[in-house]
């Protein structure tokens, strides 16, 4: 392969880095998106000021429910629910194999989780949330213009904690009683073998009480807990998800430290996503209002905060009931998709940029069935990503093969170039025009090697956005890596340099690769680009990228590293043993005496050069006169 075509793929593979980074977080032109949020939503302040993480309750630090309240005022503000005011505060624990869910009988709503099959990067408990980050809650009206909330009242309690497997279920509910017959009612229903819960909320006979058409208002703020090793890197793959029916899912920018969005229509789901977990609330079509994230670059205590202000349709009647679900998970993606509803959307698998979305069905239909059957074999996941590589490497071989046969073609005419060169001296336009026949009539293709690299992309920069979110790899060890997930540092410092405070093995060895593969092309096609600022292009650029991997996970600086290896020896062996330059010579003079019709291609190629030489004539006839 010659030099132009290797200083053309490196600088291929830069752009497309380069590119990634940049419209990673460019939103989908042609996906219907949530309008920007306005003043006409108003989502408060709360989100920026919303503690990381709230005091452990105590004399000094008092929950809600032991502070002092003016209980007269307290019942007078939510009229028929005034019983609800008192109370004391219960813990319910629902729990199955996967999953471990406290329900509070002060506001009656889910105060934690704890995903039982996993642990946090440091092996404690995994806490999806706690009540200190999280608060979700119901805001109604009823006369007089008052308005109840839900999450300073006492649920009376239907049924008692309880333990499930199998193909068990078991419910429990909590109402809020209104007298007569009325009442707010959430309950929640726990299957054995899933990360799913059933939830259902229902208004019985409160039609006298909401005399008037209005909607039931959802709070739902949540702080995510830091539970793998890097915050930024955590903070780089999570975002708040939504979905409207009939449409791909959305979200807000990974990227932007505080975003709002309205709902332009009705959402089947809301999901606050982090790197490989999400709590997630499921209603067909039942979700108005708007969302809110934000998080402060310079504070590593949290990763993000979530707010979603919902509003449920209410019309009064004596009964109303809002079927929905929660989802308390990973993000797994084969059991998300069988959610339904495209939930499996909110693992991104390329970026939102219309120019680069097209990646995600790469990975889907290709990359992750290829994935899963290797993973059934229950080999180590390095030795999977080894396995996948090569398989990838042996499908893309006639790509490689017309790359590398058309640098040997390139490299049998090198001496006809160089003499150019000696004949036209500086004139680089002549020279180019004098090259174009040559290879018209050897019937050589210059862009030959190119287009089989430009064709490899797509694979690139499908496993740019498949390894860091495969949760399959999380907490995998492999060599001197501890985690495939996270970067494989072998040495830490305290003070940044360049950004970094740590190096990873994985990505040093990724770059020396590199930079041997462009050492060994060039010697291999014996030629060097002379151009300034060019000539040592394809060394710089793999340095460059150096910084830009070395907080990535391992797995996907491994998979780079493996593909350099396994590209240098696959050239090796191909122009050892399949390439015979002088079969290659006796053919280019072969096509001397019978040369093929000029492509379209070259035409316009042709144009060109002959455009740009009159040009350059016109300019030299301009300054003599």
């Amino acid at each position: 392969m010659d030099n132009k075509n290797t200083l053309i793929g490196t600088l291929l593979l830069g752009l497309l880095v380069f590119g990634l980074l940049y419209f990673g977080g460019q939103g989908d032109k042609n996906k219907p998106k949530a309008k920007t949020e306005t003043s006409q939503v108003a989502l408060g302040d709360s989100a920026a000021h919303t503690p990381e993480h709230a005091p452990e309750a105590g004399p000094a630090n008092p929950k809600p429910s032991d502070l002092p309240v003016d209980t007269n005022t307290a019942k007078s503000q939510v009229g028929p629910f005034a019983a609800a005011v008192n109370g004391e505060e219960r813990d319910y624990i629902i729990e199955n194999e996967f999953q471990k869910v406290t329900i509070s009988s002060r506001g009656g709503a889910i105060k934690s989780v704890e995903l039982k099959k996993y642990k946090t990067w440091d092996q404690k408990p995994l806490m999806l949330f706690t009540d200190k980050s999280q608060n979700f809650s119901y805001q109604f009206p009823i006369a007089d213009s008052k308005i109840v909330d839900t999450k300073d009242l006492y649920f009376q309690p239907i049924g008692e904690s309880f333990a499930v497997k199998d193909s068990e279920q078991k419910t429990i509910t909590f109402r809020l009683n209104a007298g007569d017959g009325q009442y707010f009612e959430q309950k929640y229903t726990l299957h054995g073998n899933d990360y799913k819960v059933g939830y259902e909320v229902n208004v019985v006979g409160l039609d006298k009480l909401m005399p008037n058409s209005s909607d039931i208002q959802i709070t739902w703020k949540s702080t995510l807990l830091n539970v793998e090793r890097s915050v930024e890197t955590e903070r780089r793959y999570s975002a708040l998800y939504y979905r409207y029916a009939d449409n791909d899912p959305a979200h807000l920018d990974e990227d932007k430290t505080e975003q709002k969005e309205a709902f332009v229509g009705k959402a089947d789901w809301i999901s606050f996503k982090q790197q490989f977990f999400n709590a997630t609330i499921f209603g067909k079509g039942l979700f108005g209002g708007a969302v809110n994230a934000d998080f402060n670059k310079d504070d590593k205590s949290y990763v993000k905060k979530y707010i979603a202000n919902l509003s449920l349709p209410y019309h009064p009647a004596a009964s109303v009931s809002y079927p929905m679900s929660f989802y308390f998970g990973p993000n797994h993606y084969s059991t998300l998709k069988k959610s339904g509803d495209q939930f499996e959307g909110i693992i991104k698998l390329s970026p939102d940029n219309f120019a680069f979305n097209w990646i995600k069905y790469v990975t889907k239909w290709a990359i992750i069935p290829t994935f899963n059957v290797l993973d059934k074999i229950h080999l180590n996941y390095g030795i999977i990503i080894l396995l996948l590589t090569i398989l990838l490497k042996l499908v893309l071989t006639p790509l490689t093969w017309k790359a590398i046969k058309s640098g040997a073609f390139m490299k049998v005419l090198k001496p006809e170039i160089d003499a150019l060169k000696e004949k036209y001296g500086d004139d680089q336009t002549k020279i180019s025009q004098e090259q174009m026949k040559i290879y018209q009539k050897a019937g050589v293709s210059p862009f030959g090697g190119c287009l089989p690299m430009v064709l490899q992309m797509p694979i690139l920069m499908s496993m740019y956005y498949f390894f860091p979110n495969s949760i399959e790899l999380r907490q995998q060890p492999f060599l001197w890596a501890t985690d495939l997930s996270s970067y494989d540092s072998i040495m830490t410092w305290a003070t940044p340099i360049l950004g970094q405070t740590h190096l990873s093995l994985f990505t040093v060895l990724m770059t020396i690769t590199s930079i041997l593969s462009a050492v060994y092309n060039q010697a291999q096609s014996g030629m060097s680009n002379q151009q300034p600022g060019m000539k040592y292009m394809p060394y710089i650029m793999p340095v460059m990228l150096m910084f830009m991997f070395n907080g990535f996970p391992a797995a996907l600086t491994y998979y780079y590293l493996l593909q350099n290896v396994l590209t240098i020896a696959q050239q090796w062996a191909i122009q050892k043993f399949f390439i015979d330059e002088k079969a290659l010579h006796a053919k280019i003079e072969e096509n001397k005496k019978n040369p093929a019709k000029k492509s379209g291609l070259m035409k316009k190629l042709e144009d060109i050069q002959k455009q740009a030489e009159a040009q350059k004539n016109a300019g030299s006839n301009n300054k003599k006169k």
